[in-house]
């Protein structure tokens, strides 16, 4: 019984560490030039092929709160819930006559290869906007930025106040091997010593440095970074949650080449902020993401 009970917590955290793999890592290109516009079928887009089923192919994989897995349930299109399951229930429910939205989750080493083959047409977590990544995807507009260079300390260290504090001599930087935080403190700092971790699909091990002491602070994004402390409260403190050193936009993400379908998500998303529904689910969910603030100007008839 005892083994059986661990066993089911080990799998449990695994997907709670799973949850930010697919959104910051780099995406495997496991497809070759025999997989391209697998998707046309009988030369129908994927947007053509929508519209004629009525049924919109979503993948997702897994990141709170924007797609929450219940492992407890059978049926694929209820086992997943969250801000971006919303989000995309908003526009297929407002298609005339409605569609509905078939949920696919999506295996990380498998990602482009199932999305070509037409497994699913939109990747729907909030998925990171790198300039990589921009060469090998479409992305829709953002819905979401997020905040990247967030840092982790152990309890009551108070050394680093603003992210420059770090570029000096002496301070060892944790970073995750491959990800966007990384990327970004290698370019602007330049003399503290990095210690690279390859953390695999558990974004938390590069944590572990700090709290043995191997590193001064860890560097990851705010959601990432938000979790773990909330779950080790006693032995750590975050830095810069609220005013990160930067921030990445985030959105819906489709083939490469896939215009009709990006055009239609980006319209959709579009009307979808400038009618409250991105604000009134980020309520509701309570995301861990940011938005610009909107300003309008009266037109002169108005005036």
């Amino acid at each position: 019984m005892k083994t059986r009970l661990a066993l089911i917590l080990a799998i449990i955290a695994l997907g709670v560490a799973l949850f930010s793999v697919v959104r910051d890592r780099n995406i495997p290109n496991n497809t070759t030039a025999s997989d391209n516009k697998v998707w046309l079928q009988n030369n129908v887009s994927s947007l053509g092929q929508a519209r004629k089923t009525r049924v919109l192919k979503v993948g997702y994989s897994g990141f709170r709160p924007y797609t929450i897995i219940n492992l407890n349930e059978t049926d694929p299109s209820a086992r997943v819930e969250g801000f971006c399951v919303d989000l995309v229930n908003e526009i297929v429910d407002r298609q005339v006559p409605s569609w509905r939205a078939e949920w696919h989750k999506v295996n990380f080493e498998t990602l482009r290869a199932d999305m070509e083959s037409g497994r699913f047409d939109v990747f729907a977590d909030a998925v990171y906007q790198t300039v990589p990544r921009a060469s090998q995807f479409g992305f829709t507009e953002p819905y979401s930025y997020f905040g990247v260079g967030a840092g982790i300390v152990r309890k009551g260290d108070s050394r680093f106040v603003d992210f420059g504090d770090l570029d000096v001599e002496g301070v060892t930087v944790s970073l995750a091997e491959g990800w966007t935080a990384t990327e970004y403190a290698r370019r602007i700092l330049s003399k503290p010593n990095f210690h690279v971790v390859a953390v695999g699909d558990d974004p938390f091990v590069q944590f572990q440095e700090v709290i043995s002491g191997r590193a001064d602070i860890a560097l990851q994004d705010v959601p990432t970074v938000l979790q773990y402390v909330n779950a080790n409260a006693d032995k750590v403190d975050a830095l810069w949650i609220n005013n990160p050193p930067t921030r990445v936009a985030a959105g819906f993400m489709t083939r490469s080449g896939d215009w009709e379908m990006l055009h239609f998500l980006n319209v959709a998303l579009r009307a979808l902020k400038a009618d409250g529904t991105i604000a009134r689910l980020d309520r509701k969910w309570k995301g861990l993401g940011e938005y610009p603030s909107w300003e309008f100007t009266l037109g002169t008839g108005l005036k």
